[in-house]
Parts: structure tokens; sequence; C-alpha cells
């Protein structure tokens, strides 16, 4: 199991405290999720979820966490 998952409740890493998906869950996404389409879904069904949570984060701020960063 992966270390680095976020907190549902903060979207922040369980175990080191940063936003999610951290440099190490970047890595292991990328890893686990070799096809580019693939991750890019795994990551929207993700940012679904965090855009509740973060409410108050723009749209934007959330396209540059969660999808920008796996092009």
């Amino acid at each position: 199991m992966i270390k680095h998952q976020p907190d549902r409740a903060t979207y922040n890493c369980l175990s080191c405290d940063k936003a999610w998906p951290c440099d190490p869950a970047r890595e292991y996404l990328v890893a686990s999720t070799p096809d580019p389409v693939q991750l890019a879904m795994r990551l929207w069904m993700e940012i679904e979820d965090a855009a509740h949570v973060l409410a108050d984060e723009s749209p934007a701020a959330l396209f540059e966490r969660f999808l920008k960063w796996a092009r």
C-alpha cells in the first residue's frame, strides 16, 4: 500500500501533510498508471472528489494541482 494517500477531509497527504498529490504520490501514480489517458481519468475522478472538500479553491488551482503536472 502506498504511504502517500490523501486525507479525504483536507486533501493533504496522510504521510507528509503536503498538498496531495505530493511528489511521492505523483511518482507512484505515474508508475502505477503508465497510460497517460488512464492517468488523466484517474486524476479527474480525484479532482471531482476534492472539489467538494476544497470548495474555496478555484477550478484553475484544482487543475494545476491535480492534472497539469501529469502531462
